[in-house]
């Protein structure tokens, strides 16, 4: 009797150590989706599906091609960039946008779970309208707050570490369990001065979602690797996968002509690669039968 539960317990560690094996850099992988051009979100959907993504991140674009983007996610899972100053001109801390801000907040909240969303991804205030600051912090985080989906919140490149770091432990106080972490965004913390492979190294399990895209000096280009920028790509990759990080990656990549979207596809092969190679050489399969496709969708909006 003894021996059997000892064989018992002798399996069951065998299978855990195995399962931990496997949880190792359970990284998803994918593309901000929103409208471009003459190209829909759904109709981005739909490509980026064609060539293995099982993760985009959505923005408020989303809710003007809605039905057909709930048709077309399917099992995907997706992330939601909550509206930020630089591409809306309005975020969840403008008091003057209240009534747009509601109404968004009900859309998210109706529409979340339909659309399959992991998580809306929230900014630090950025509105320089000389509001005082404790008011637009509160203002935000109690929006934040009746939000049905769990919460990341995202560094900018305007606050450098220490004052990112204090906001984050006071949205944690505010949004409890509902803060599950933060979003690495590493261009942004290069162009605040700070070295993201540090930051990685001594993140402490606290990013949930990292943002990459190559950058010029003073400037967040959101450019696809490979485009002359300053991001140390392979030297992030390379920690990130060191350290064991489960979680999502997104590639905030800004196509600026036909070229370009060659490297942004290059660019998430590159991701793809460092931590899951089966799949890796299963994209490129895909981009082998879908290329054609692809480029007939693009040909006329670039």
């Amino acid at each position: 009797m003894i021996l059997n539960i000892k064989v018992i317990i002798l399996k069951k560690l065998v299978i855990n150590r195995k399962e931990k094996k496997v949880e190792k850099n359970l990284v998803a992988v994918g593309l901000t989706v929103d409208r471009f051009k003459g190209i829909t979100p759904s109709a981005l959907i739909k490509v980026v599906k064609k060539l293995g993504l099982e993760f985009v991140e959505l923005t408020i674009s989303v809710f003007d091609d809605l039905e057909s983007c709930r048709d077309n996610i399917g099992n995907m899972k997706t992330g939601f960039h909550l509206p930020n100053l630089h591409d809306t001109g309005f975020d969840f801390s403008c008091k003057k946008m209240d009534e747009k801000i509601q109404q968004l907040i009900r859309l998210i909240n109706d529409n979340y779970q339909a659309l399959n969303v992991k998580y809306c991804l929230a900014h630090p205030p950025e509105d320089d309208s000389g509001a005082d600051i404790e008011e637009t912090i509160s203002y935000l985080l109690e929006n934040l707050k009746k939000l049905e989906p769990s919460i990341i919140i995202e560094n900018i490149q305007s606050w450098d570490e220490n004052r990112f770091q204090n906001f984050y432990d006071q949205a944690k106080l505010v949004l409890g369990d509902k803060l599950i972490g933060l979003c690495f965004d590493a261009p942004h913390h290069i162009l605040s001065g700070g070295d993201p492979v540090d930051f990685i190294n001594n993140s402490n399990g606290e990013i949930r979602c990292i943002h990459l895209s190559d950058c010029e000096e003073g400037f967040d280009a959101h450019m696809p690797f490979g485009s002359g920028g300053c991001l140390p790509v392979d030297e992030i990759l390379k920690t990130i996968k060191k350290v064991d990080y489960n979680g999502f990656i997104n590639l905030e990549l800004l196509p600026r002509s036909q070229e370009d979207i060659l490297l942004i596809i290059k660019s998430y092969l590159k991701v793809v690669k460092t931590f899951d190679k089966k799949k890796y050489f299963a994209s490129l399969f895909r981009l082998f039968l879908f290329k054609s496709k692809l480029e007939k969708t693009l040909k006329n909006v670039l």
